[in-house]
């Protein structure tokens, strides 16, 4: 195991400079001329939140545009900084540290242009939002384009839900959704839940909001009652925030809804489709059973609908709660 570490590191690294540089040099080649001739997207419904957001703010003020690609810039900052950091505690090798110079140079060129953005920005130059190919924005200032795109592509989804979720911070960005989207009801974004204790002959069922988790003893009820409690108000969060994706004109494809881990922090990234949308929830028991979510989330896609209507019964011992 051990000897396999430094190869696989030296390939992961060599593949990261392989797509800075890529990356760099495809940014740099793309003059501003020719960014605002590529046509906008014929229809938003092929497209991302992001994506809607960023062709919305065409027509937006320039005031409100820059704001938008200067967060979208100090994030990707982040991003490149955060890298270069991960690269460093990461490679132990003296091969890997000649691959980690060439990838700091990569990074360094690259990143090293984006302050000279921030700053046109600052001085009020105009900006534009323009898509390249399938997924990718540029944003281009004055004279200056870039290519808004993580340095591990795997975070890409995140960035761009980072620069979402400071952006709409500011400005109301269910005002950038199509006019023809169907009214829906938008939940509070932020429920503590208590559940209600029942004790029967069959044993104590927790409920709130038509889910029942039913304990087929009272042994250990303190550790019951923490792991219903947890496991509700994650349920109720991942719904309070499918709610709002769904308010937003965000499609959910709930049979291909999916919790991945996000990178060193402490929330989940639930991706919603394959357009690239995804939302940001802290959803750990969720996340770690599979199965729970799955049985799970026909009452999550019932209660968006419906939440009087939304019901639900489990039995804890399916996911390992009943043990003492």
């Amino acid at each position: 195991m051990n000897s396999l570490c430094p190869a696989l590191m030296n390939k992961g690294l060599s593949l990261l400079v392989a797509s800075a540089l890529w990356l760099f040099l495809w940014s740099m080649s793309i003059s501003p001329t020719a960014v605002a001739k590529m046509p906008a997207a014929e229809s938003t419904d092929s497209q991302s939140r992001f994506h809607r957001t960023a062709q919305y703010l065409q027509d937006a003020s320039p005031q409100m545009r820059g704001e938008f690609a200067a967060i979208a810039l100090t994030h990707l900052i982040d991003g490149y900084l955060e890298e270069m950091q991960l690269a460093r505690a990461e490679v132990r090798s003296a091969s890997a540290q000649a691959n980690l110079r060439g990838w700091s140079l990569a990074v360094n060129h690259y990143a090293g242009q984006i302050p000279l953005l921030l700053e046109d920005i600052e001085l009020g130059l105009p900006v534009r939002l323009t898509r390249v190919g399938e997924k990718s924005l540029a944003i281009t200032v004055a004279d200056r384009a870039i290519i808004l795109s993580h340095p591990r592509m795997n975070q890409q989804n995140s960035l761009e839900q980072a620069i979402l979720t400071d952006f709409c911070t500011s400005y109301r960005c269910e005002q950038f959704t199509p006019h023809n989207t169907e009214l829906a009801p938008i939940f509070a974004s932020s429920v503590y839940v208590r559940p209600d204790w029942t004790f029967t002959a069959r044993g104590p069922m927790c409920s709130y909001q038509g889910i029942r988790v039913h304990f087929k003893n009272e042994k250990n009820l303190t550790k019951s009652r923490l792991i219903c409690a947890q496991f509700l108000q994650e349920v109720i969060t991942l719904a309070n925030e499918m709610s709002w994706q769904r308010a937003l004109a965000v499609p959910i494809q709930w049979s291909e809804l999916e919790i991945l881990p996000t990178a060193r922090r402490a929330e989940h990234t639930v991706r919603l489709n394959g357009l690239g949308d995804t939302a940001v929830a802290a959803v750990p028991l969720l996340y770690g059973n599979p199965r729970l979510l799955g049985h799970i989330l026909p009452w999550v896609r019932q209660w968006v609908a419906n939440p009087q209507e939304a019901s639900i019964q489990l039995e804890a011992d399916h996911y390992g709660w009943g043990e003492p």
